[in-house]
């Protein structure tokens, strides 16, 4: 399996990351390193670090020590603008102020590049609606967002990360309000986005064959420690998931679909310890 601390200088990068809340901490010690055009999934267990390693990642929680770098640059050296140039993220529970319309929220995607010497142009009003179109959200451009259901709202907040055109991106569960129709609508056109723009994606995800269809490196994550990372077949093994999340099952290699399918057995006995007392994953 692939050293995921072999190339330090790659898309996006940690270096002995420890991070968390308080007086608690969550990540001791995190290495990885992300290659440009991967299509990346964090996945694990409640409480074992994923969304604190994507926060860490997206400069919104700062690192207690250790680094991050972007393109081979610390992270925290960059101004907003130049951050939001090249990464753009969607936390779990984003929250748009009221009065904002989903069009006008999938437009602030533009702010990164506009400026008064620069404003809005036509071709940034087109790639605001083509992705308005791509969200499935044109019947609803003119709708405030905060009367949206869950799901819509999500698929606005992904629409405005896509707008900013990122070298990376990185989306916690941004399907996890979504019925599986909507789920697969939103991975395709990130597998879209990622094969055709090269964006790096860097995606939490709980469904592990959700993952293992879209993504091709993996990154497990257990008690605030980098348990796996490499490509979707190296990782997805009946022993390191036992591992990982206490659950027996098997993996189905040969499927005929080009990437292996889990099938969940049952929970062992004990359970991998874990700490859900912050309620983050």
């Amino acid at each position: 399996m692939p050293d995921p601390t072999d190339n330090p200088n790659g898309a996006i990068a940690a270096r002995g990351i420890r991070a968390g809340y308080a007086k608690h901490p969550v990540l001791h010690g995190v290495d990885v390193s992300i290659q440009a055009g991967d299509f990346a999934a964090l996945i694990g267990p409640n409480g074992s670090g994923k969304s604190t390693l994507l926060r860490t990642l997206a400069r919104l929680l700062k690192p207690t020590s250790g680094s991050v770098l972007l393109h081979g640059q610390p992270i925290d050296k960059l101004s907003a603008r130049a951050l939001a140039r090249k990464l753009a993220v969607m936390p779990q529970s984003p929250t748009a102020p009221p009065g904002v319309t989903v069009r006008e929220l999938v437009g602030y995607g533009r702010a990164p590049h506009s400026s008064w010497l620069r404003p809005e142009s036509h071709t940034d009003r087109q790639l605001v609606r083509s992705l308005i179109e791509r969200c499935d959200l044109s019947h609803l451009a003119a709708r405030l967002v905060h009367t949206l259901s869950g799901g819509e709202r999500q698929r606005c907040w992904i629409a405005m990360a896509l707008a900013q055109q990122p070298d990376v991106l990185l989306l916690d569960e941004p399907v996890s309000a979504l019925d599986i129709a909507h789920q697969l609508e939103v991975l395709d056109l990130l597998a879209q986005v990622n094969r055709e723009q090269e964006t790096t994606v860097v995606i939490v995800l709980h469904d592990i064959n959700l993952a293992a269809r879209y993504c091709n490196t993996l990154l497990a994550v257990r008690d605030g420690q980098l348990a796996a990372a490499g490509p979707v077949g190296d990782v997805l093994k009946p022993e390191l998931i036992e591992r990982v999340f206490g659950v027996r099952t098997s993996v189905l290699e040969s499927t005929g679909l080009g990437y292996p399918v889990c099938l969940f057995e049952r929970r062992c006995s004990p359970c991998p310890q874990r700490d859900n007392t912050l309620g983050r994953t």
